[in-house]
């Protein structure tokens, strides 16, 4: 029955009736457009990123290398920047869509990770300076006065690679998981929307006629 027209004396127990369906009806489903708009608009957070990004800031306050009874830690300015760095972009792209900062923080962390090492093995080969009874090479052991010493890599170093590694499982886990959801909860949003269309890249509204996202160029999808 078509409820464009009010009565002016009182409804009837079946028109009361279906006034009460009605209402209830247009609650629900005004209900499910709210929360389905909600759940579109929250972040989705790649919580493994997080954990490498925490691993990586970690790993400053602890020895990176040492020899037996003395460690040492990122004193090196270029490589504890790098650290920062990596941290700072891997919990950027924690809360993205795109999963351009975590490959982004993944290479600067192995890039982080190479100028460490190299930078330990070119310190010892400098100092060594062909000494046979120096050290040689970034881990190893030898007998001095028939006491083994050791060297190497400490747990600073190894918790930041652990972080590195995660960071790559994060990256596959944002593909898996984060994306595909992100752009499937954007497909039905515009379902919602009637049929206006949101860039399943970084959910920005899009023009009728877009064939490209005007915030990040990704291309428009098409219907």
């Amino acid at each position: 029955m078509p409820f464009s027209h009010v009565s002016r004396g009182p409804m009837s127990p079946v028109q009361q009736a279906e006034l009460r369906a009605f209402m209830s009806a247009k609650s629900q489903c005004e209900s499910v457009t709210l929360t389905s708009s909600i759940l579109v608009g929250f972040p989705k957070v790649n919580l493994a990123s997080i954990l490498a990004g925490i691993l990586a800031l970690v790993s400053v306050f602890l020895p990176w290398w040492g020899l037996d009874g003395s460690a040492f830690g990122t004193t090196n300015v270029a490589v504890l920047a790098l650290v920062f760095i990596t941290a700072a972009i891997i919990f950027l792209g924690s809360f993205g869509i795109n999963k351009a900062y975590l490959i982004t923080g993944f290479v600067s962390a192995i890039v982080a990770i190479a100028v460490y090492a190299g930078g330990v093995s070119y310190t010892i080969s400098n100092s060594c300076q062909g000494t046979s009874s120096c050290i040689s090479g970034p881990v190893g052991s030898t007998i001095v006065s028939g006491i083994t010493v050791s060297w190497g890599f400490q747990v600073g170093f190894y918790l930041f690679l652990a972080g590195a590694v995660l960071t790559l499982f994060a990256i596959i886990f944002h593909q898996v998981f984060v994306q595909r959801t992100t752009t499937r909860d954007i497909a039905s949003r515009d379902v919602a929307t009637g049929g206006v269309r949101f860039c399943s890249g970084c959910g920005h509204p899009l023009q009728a006629d877009a064939k490209f996202c005007s915030n990040c160029a990704r291309p428009a999808p098409t219907t």
